[in-house]
């Protein structure tokens, strides 16, 4: 049987046809591109160069300058980032990779706004373990092992700003060293490097104020302290109780005894402890508790103490100076702080303290207190008043 079609029908089987189906699918893609960049627009920014700080905030130092202002140092991950899906029969993985690996370091001034200089680092993956801290005049950055990255440090002049040193220089003087890195960690106050090597050497620590390598933590503590019997103050909270109520004391006695990393339990029973360690525990705050406090810094003159205003699954933030006579000179409130150092455990159940603790460091420079949250940015204040002066997310 032959079939016969009308003109119109030929022409939506012809080449019409076709060149429809065409501009349809060049407008669903188009349509589909631009959902792509809408989404990834804050990424892909990190790609490219212009004004102000790009990539995610890792860390920052404010440096005094020969003017005697303050400066910031800022690092960041300006790779940009993506979730890879790979899936063949009976198996599926899921990882994160980077594009443009690298790291910026800024040198910022938060008052002008002005960047005044910066420095990228390439690398060849994800850039994991990134950490910064400012001795004796010098910027030290370190990066630790990842898929192909090689544990990383860099040291940096400030007056003029410039790159000082790179890994091969730093460890070439020390043959415990000889083999390379296959691992490190900066760890803060004192400021110290830890170390594992390729031919099997773990825990090892380099000193960075006087570049020292010590065979472990113990020797190294040891070290600075020659004398256990020293006597040194410092503050400490305890659990009031076994529940999120801490209280805060003033702790003076033995350096061995009073650095103790059991310090914290010890208070819970004062006067035994005062009595087993030959130590006083004066208590700075009587009329006050701290839920779910935690001292981030401190010094001869008061301590910075982060803690909630609640109890709870949700609450805000605090961060409180303390005197050492006990007074509180000022709490930042919370419109002050970052909305990301809430607790909301119902929406994010990594809000709670014990993961959040690493992402959170507290310094003082002079007359500057700094608050980072890794990942947003920093937020200065004015130790005396507790007067917000800046913020900075890149």
């Amino acid at each position: 049987m032959v079939q016969y079609q009308t003109a119109s029908q030929a022409a939506l089987k012809g080449p019409g046809r076709r060149r429809r189906l065409g501009l349809i699918g060049l407008v669903i893609a188009l349509g589909l591109l631009g959902l792509i960049l809408w989404q990834g627009i804050p990424r892909l920014s990190s790609l490219f160069s212009g004004k102000g700080m790009k990539g995610e905030f890792l860390a920052a130092e404010a440096i005094p300058s020969p003017d005697g202002s303050l400066r910031l140092w800022v690092l960041t991950d300006g790779s940009f980032h993506y979730i890879k899906r790979v899936e063949t029969p009976g198996r599926m993985s899921i990882s994160r990779e980077c594009l443009s690996c690298k790291t910026w370091l800024y040198i910022y001034d938060p008052v002008g706004k002005n960047i005044l200089s910066k420095f990228k680092t390439d690398y060849e993956g994800l850039i994991l373990h990134a950490g910064m801290t400012f001795v004796n005049g010098k910027v030290w950055v370190s990066t630790g092992l990842y898929e192909k990255n090689e544990p990383r440090i860099l040291v940096y002049d400030i007056e003029p700003a410039a790159l000082n040193r790179e890994t091969a220089d730093i460890i070439a003087p020390y043959p415990e060293l000889a083999s390379g890195l296959v691992g490190l960690r900066l760890e803060r106050n004192p400021d110290r490097l830890i170390l594992e090597t390729k031919d099997g050497r773990t825990g090892l620590v380099l000193a960075l104020d006087d570049e020292k390598l010590y065979p472990d933590n113990a020797e190294f503590e040891r070290s600075r302290a020659a004398d256990g019997a020293e006597t040194v103050t410092v503050f400490a909270l305890s659990e009031e109780g076994s529940g999120p109520r801490k209280k805060l004391y003033k702790v003076t006695g033995p350096r061995d005894r009073v650095l103790s990393g059991s310090l914290e339990f010890m208070l819970r029973n004062p006067r035994s402890f005062m009595s087993s360690s030959k130590a006083t525990a004066e208590l700075l705050t009587p009329d006050r508790v701290y839920i779910e406090g935690e001292i981030f810094t401190q010094d001869a003159d008061g301590c910075l103490i982060v803690h909630q205003d609640a109890a709870g699954q949700s609450a805000n933030r605090l961060l409180t100076l303390v005197s050492s006579a006990g007074t509180e000179k000022w709490t930042a409130a919370p419109a002050d702080l970052f909305k990301e150092f809430r607790v909301d455990i119902q929406k994010d159940p990594t809000s709670q303290l014990f993961f959040m603790k690493d992402k959170i460091q507290v310094s003082r420079t002079g007359g500057l207190v700094l608050l980072q949250l890794k990942g947003m940015g920093a937020i200065g204040f004015d130790y005396a008043t507790g007067r917000k002066l800046w913020e900075i997310r890149p």
